[in-house]
């Protein structure tokens, strides 16, 4: 060690500046060495992700795998798959731009079934990824978290990789003739029922519904007779049969709206599944 005690100002400042120009290069050196790691590991697992999701065999499988390998860049992730989602706002938005939309993290912009299933909110904006396959969006990444801690370029390189992977739906079985003929007069059922409460919202205040039309809130206004029509129609169909077209929607928007969804309003939560 030295005597620093017997040394001269200058020579001891020269002695500690050598020193610590050396420690900086060396600290410089550690750095680029450790940077260069990470990213390497950073590439494998891209690398891994990618083909992980092209050897999935199932939407589930392919699906958690995508999960997975979001969670370093977000607090919470979310898979959504073309359906009644894909009508709220933000997501009919990705499906015409194909491009990553930031949005309000509320019902108005996720549609009340969707904001309700996300639990509770981490912070005011949620990001919505697209995941293409050729020109079409298979799938959104969702993905949310506090205080601007999201890291959107790994989020969107993640949806790119993911492009074109997702595994095809298995054909579902042939129905029965007695299976068909059910689901048939169910539809039937449906589409009357929904034929019928529109049409009696209408009856029921014409000077309304005209109002409504031209200030696009006809959901604020006939919002209790459409949440009552949603809860039957969702019990007495949906729910005994998954699979039956949402007709009591459609109606709303084809006879209610005049085929102009916007009319509804913001506040309309969507499609009843």
């Amino acid at each position: 060690m030295r005597n620093y005690c017997f040394m001269a100002l200058p020579e001891i400042l020269s002695t500690f500046e050598d020193a610590l120009r050396q420690r900086v290069t060396t600290l410089a050196s550690e750095l680029g060495s450790e940077l260069a790691r990470s990213e390497r590991a950073l590439s494998e697992r891209f690398n891994q992700t990618a083909r992980r999701l092209r050897l999935a065999e199932t939407q589930a499988e392919w699906r958690a795998i995508l999960l997975e390998a979001a969670a370093p860049f977000c607090a919470k992730a979310e898979v959504f798959s073309p359906g009644p989602a894909f009508t709220a706002p933000a997501f009919a938005e990705v499906l015409e731009s194909r491009e990553t939309v930031v949005t309000l993290r509320d019902a108005s912009q996720l549609s009340a079934p969707v904001a309700e299933s996300l639990g509770p909110a981490l912070s005011p904006r949620c990001y919505l990824f697209p995941i293409l396959d050729g020109a079409a969006v298979a799938a959104i990444l969702y993905a949310e978290a506090p205080a601007d801690l999201l890291d959107r370029n790994g989020l969107e390189l993640l949806a790119a990789l993911a492009a074109g992977s997702l595994p095809k739906a298995p054909p579902a079985p042939e129905p029965t003739d007695a299976e068909s003929k059910a689901a048939a007069r169910l539809a039937l059922q449906a589409q009357r029922f929904a034929r019928v409460r529109v049409a009696k919202m209408i009856l029921s205040s014409r000077r309304k519904l005209e109002r409504g039309r031209q200030d696009g809130n006809l959901y604020v206004i006939f919002k209790e007779d459409i949440d009552l029509g949603r809860l039957e129609f969702r019990r007495q169909f949906v729910e005994c049969c998954p699979s039956v077209a949402d007709y009591f929607h459609q109606e709303l928007v084809h006879t209610l709206a005049k085929d102009d969804a916007k009319a509804l309003g913001s506040e309309y939560p969507g499609a009843v599944r």
